[in-house]
C-alpha cells in the first residue's frame, strides 16, 4: 500500500475548520496587498504548480496548521497551486459531483495511488474536519500577524503576544517539536 500520510504525498486534501474559512489572508488584505503577497509566492515556485508542476491558472494557497490543544491555528506560510491542485486541497466545499469525481482523479494520478487509496485518504481528510469543527479557533498570521493588528481585536492580538513570548525560549511550538525561534 502507498503511504497515504500528508508527508509522503505530494497534494493533499486539507479539512479547514468551518469557521475559519474568512480567516484567510486573502479575504482581509486589501487586494494590493495580497496581490504582492502571492505574486512572491508564484516567484518563489517558479511559476510552476508546486504538486503537479503545470504552468498557468495559478493559486496563492495558504497553509495553516492546527494545534489541537491550544486551538490555535496558524499560518504557516504559501503553496503556488494549478487550479486543480487548489481545488482538490479544498474539495471538501465542493459540491458539484462531475467535477468531485475530476479532481479524486487528478488527486490519485499526482500521488501515484489508486482510486481506492484516494477514497480512503478522502474519508479520513472528512473525519478530520468533523474533529476540527468542534472546537472554537483562534488564529495567527505568523510573519503577517504585524498587518492583522487594525484587523484583529484587542483579545486577538493579546493572544498572538502571547504566542510569541513563550515562558520559556526553547520552549517547543505547538505540534511540531520546533524552537519557538523557528516561527
Amino acid at each position: 500500500m502507498t503511504c497515504l500520510s500528508t508527508t509522503c504525498l505530494r497534494l493533499g486534501i486539507e479539512p479547514i475548520p468551518g469557521g475559519s474559512t474568512l480567516a484567510s489572508l486573502a479575504n482581509l488584505l486589501p487586494p494590493w496587498q495580497w496581490d504582492r503577497v502571492r505574486r512572491s509566492v508564484y516567484q518563489r515556485a517558479g511559476y510552476r504548480c508546486q504538486a503537479c508542476g503545470r504552468e498557468g491558472m495559478l493559486h496563492c494557497h495558504e497553509v495553516w496548521q492546527y494545534n489541537e490543544e491550544t486551538s490555535i491555528q496558524w499560518l504557516r506560510g504559501f503553496a503556488t497551486l494549478c487550479k486543480d491542485c487548489h481545488d482538490v486541497k479544498h474539495i471538501l466545499f465542493n459540491r458539484d459531483a462531475a467535477r468531485h469525481k475530476e479532481l479524486m482523479r487528478h488527486f490519485a494520478a499526482v500521488n501515484h495511488i489508486s482510486p481506492e487509496e484516494a477514497e480512503a485518504y478522502l474519508e479520513a481528510a472528512c473525519q478530520r474536519q468533523l474533529k476540527l469543527d468542534q472546537q472554537g479557533w483562534k488564529v495567527n498570521y505568523g510573519d503577517y500577524n504585524c498587518w492583522m493588528p487594525p484587523l484583529a481585536d484587542r483579545q486577538q492580538r493579546r493572544d498572538y503576544a502571547r504566542f510569541l513570548r513563550p515562558h520559556s525560549k526553547a520552549s517547543p511550538s505547538p505540534d511540531t517539536g520546533l524552537d519557538a525561534s523557528y516561527f
